[in-house]
């Protein structure tokens, strides 16, 4: 399974860096105002430096859209109690555009909220420059050099949120994309194979017989049916026959060479597609299958038992066509069950 925690980018993470960026701002805001003597905005930032650290402290899962509406919520009052104070030039109201740009990273379910609180903040931000222009600010700021240094603050900063919510965006893409490839290839792997035995499933067996029949290869294919399994089920019960099944498509990847697709066909049928290896020593390999699953001592619930399987083998040299190559296989394992089972048929 995928852990979501180890993403760098991830939820959480991302909301604690945008609260502990407010911080920061409101820590030099107070200060500014502690040095300008505007008392009433000091001690509205000791108050918004006290809401982040809380906010920070309380930040979970839960309580992030409560969380992030309560940022929104503090940086319009923000704006909107600094512009009435010291009015538009010091640039505080921008902020309410930088706020915008966290649409981004709003948690909400229904997609449309974080827009809602655009246009909001849209409003407010017009309503201010409104107001601006027919009220003198309470508290003017007379030095033009303090006036310019808190502007170029306030448009860094601003600047700052907008990059900064433009950078998680597109982290959060890529991150988007990469577990769209992911779910993507875990839904092929869930296609190509079986969930029981995690071997190939039969479309994937014939995928790889194309491919490697484009490649000129020749390959043999060896239809496996596990003798007397209804017995297993039937007294033992269907858990023991899926350990059954399992651990003999375990026996398969240990015993048969690396040239070798392992598939499973169907309840308890698999199918071998072995590529580039003469006939005889593929009949080698098969009989040295055959007898790793009869030697094999099978443990379950406190009960041993042994099991068999036969084999019926054909090869691309008899026929080209796939459909034919299995259904020649699957003749000659039934000729095999016929004549006593645990055995490899591979002629005529």
């Amino acid at each position: 399974m995928k852990n979501h925690s180890q993403k760098p980018a991830s939820v959480h993470s991302v909301y604690s860096q945008a609260i502990y960026l407010a911080l920061f701002a409101h820590v030099i805001i107070a200060a500014t105002f502690g040095i300008l003597r505007i008392y009433p905005l000091f001690f509205y930032n000791l108050f918004s430096i006290f809401f982040y650290l809380v906010a920070k402290l309380t930040l979970s899962p839960r309580h992030y859209r409560l969380t992030v509406s309560a940022v929104h919520a503090e940086i319009v009052f923000f704006a909107a109690l600094t512009t009435f104070y010291v009015g538009w030039a010091p640039g505080y109201a921008f902020y309410l555009i930088a706020l915008c740009s966290l649409v981004y990273i709003c948690p909400y379910k229904n997609i449309y909220v974080p827009y809602f609180f655009s246009v909001g903040e849209l409003f407010v931000f017009l309503g201010l420059k409104l107001y601006s222009n027919t009220h003198a600010p309470i508290a003017a700021i007379s030095s033009d050099t303090a006036l310019n240094y808190i502007y170029l603050f306030n448009a860094t900063a601003c600047f700052g949120v907008i990059i900064y919510a433009a950078l998680i965006s597109n982290i959060s893409s890529i991150f988007t994309k990469k577990e769209l490839m992911e779910q993507n290839q875990n839904l092929q792997a869930l296609l190509h194979h079986d969930d029981l035995t995690q071997l190939y499933t039969r479309n994937y067996l014939l995928e790889k017989f194309n491919r490697a029949k484009e490649s000129s290869h020749s390959t043999a294919l060896i239809m496996i049916d596990v003798d007397n399994f209804k017995h297993v089920n039937d007294t033992y019960g269907h858990s023991c026959g899926d350990y059954v099944l399992f651990t003999i498509s375990t026996i398969m990847q240990t015993v048969c060479p690396p040239q070798t697709d392992i598939g499973r066909w169907g309840g308890e049928e698999f199918v071998l597609l072995i590529h580039d290896m003469p006939k005889k020593e593929v009949l080698e390999q098969i009989q040295n299958l055959r007898k790793a699953v009869e030697a094999y001592q099978f443990h379950y619930s406190g009960t041993e038992f042994r099991i068999t399987a036969t084999f019926g083998v054909s090869f691309t040299e008899e026929t080209g066509d796939f459909t034919s190559l299995v259904n020649l296989a699957d003749e000659r394992m039934y000729r095999g069950k016929q004549s006593g089972k645990n055995t490899v048929v591979a002629d005529a």
